[in-house]
């Protein structure tokens, strides 16, 4: 299964995915990042039933010390990675994200760096793909998942 990943503004794409492992294989990707390394939202039973995409969960994410430092490890990567691989390659990077079920930690940290990567690089058209989140709806639908422009996520349940 695939998402749409089409862009029309003729900027380089960089593709944000968040991913489970324990769901589905790992996503093909320029660059795959694993943190399960975060505190899970899972074991919180109030937190259990949301996803990253709700406040909540992003804040118990990414106030997490760990988590600030790992994305400003992360940016500054970004920052060396991103245009030498779109010179070298191709108009498009993957950016995986995974952790345990794709519904929390991956789902929060893809959200704050696709919500940073839009707006500290406006060059690039940066879409962001929750696939287990995705996938999950598709099961209860015949809808193909979509994927939206940071900042412009669809609403689920409430989920944003």
């Amino acid at each position: 299964m695939t998402a749409n990943h089409n862009h029309h503004d003729g900027k380089p794409l960089v593709k944000v995915v968040s991913f489970g492992f324990k769901k589905n294989d790992v996503p093909d990707a320029n660059l795959m990042l694993d943190v399960r390394f975060l505190k899970n939202p899972y074991w919180v039973e109030e937190l259990r039933p949301l996803t990253g995409r709700d406040q909540r969960v992003k804040s118990y994410v990414m106030d997490q010390s760990h988590a600030q430092e790992f994305m400003a490890n992360l940016l500054r990567l970004i920052e060396q990675f991103v245009p030498a691989l779109l010179e070298a390659k191709t108009h498009s990077v993957t950016i995986a994200i995974g952790c345990t079920g794709g519904q929390h930690r991956s789902v929060a940290v893809a959200e704050e760096l696709s919500r940073v990567m839009s707006s500290d690089y406006p060059q690039y058209h940066v879409t962001v793909w929750h696939r287990e989140l995705e996938m999950d709806v598709d099961m209860d639908s015949d809808c193909e998942p979509a994927t939206a422009a940071a900042g412009e996520h669809r609403s689920e349940g409430g989920h944003q």
